[in-house]
């Protein structure tokens, strides 16, 4: 996905915060993301799979990942190609990645009863990470962060900080939240507010 950076303007602006020995974040922009929605009884289920080179989990919560990064940290550029899919309802997912998921899947909206939108611009991505972003987190998320009941590749819908967005536990003391843009400013607020006691 080509960004025009002439008129496109991130929530954030970018916004780096933090030391990644304790606790780092920062907005990725420009983030590309699809609402998916597809019948995992039909055809257009398999078609979807067999395209992006992954299976689409079954289970609220869970996410697969062909060939996708979780994290992009010291200026490195996650590989090209990969995708995420996280599942957030029975027959909705939400992908991500570097890959064009759009041209992609192109071909199985014209042959399968499929909907994919692009929400790229509703929403910006911010990675949390280090030893104590857990603790960060952990101020202002409504549910358990612990390990047990949130594991590497768990997703979950929810509210921090006042702000609805989904969260990702990428890996090992990494988190990716995506939150609705119009929200991001206030969450970040609250986000380095909350890590001060840790740097």
């Amino acid at each position: 996905m080509t960004v025009n950076l002439e008129f496109a303007k991130s929530p954030l602006g970018g916004a780096k915060h933090g030391d990644a020995k304790k606790v780092f974040m920062q907005e990725v922009p420009f983030t590309p993301g699809f609402d998916l929605r597809v019948n995992p009884e039909a055809s257009g289920f398999a078609a979807v799979n067999a395209a992006l080179g992954l299976t689409l989990p079954t289970q609220v919560g869970a996410v697969v990942r062909n060939g996708s990064d979780c994290i992009v940290s010291e200026d490195e550029l996650p590989a090209a190609g990969g995708v995420s899919a996280l599942c957030l309802g029975p027959d909705w997912w939400y992908l991500t990645g570097t890959a064009d998921i759009q041209e992609i899947l192109k071909p199985v909206q014209e042959a399968h009863h499929i909907s994919l939108v692009d929400v790229s611009s509703q929403r910006t991505k911010i990675e949390v990470y280090g030893p104590n972003a857990k603790d960060v987190l952990a101020h202002y998320w409504e549910q358990d962060l612990r390990d047990e009941h949130f594991p590497i590749d768990a997703c979950s819908q929810g509210v921090l900080a006042k702000a609805p967005l989904i969260m990702w536990h990428c890996c090992e003391n990494c988190y990716l939240l995506f939150p609705r843009a119009s929200f991001a400013k206030h969450l970040w607020t609250a986000l380095t507010d909350a890590a001060v006691e840790y740097l």
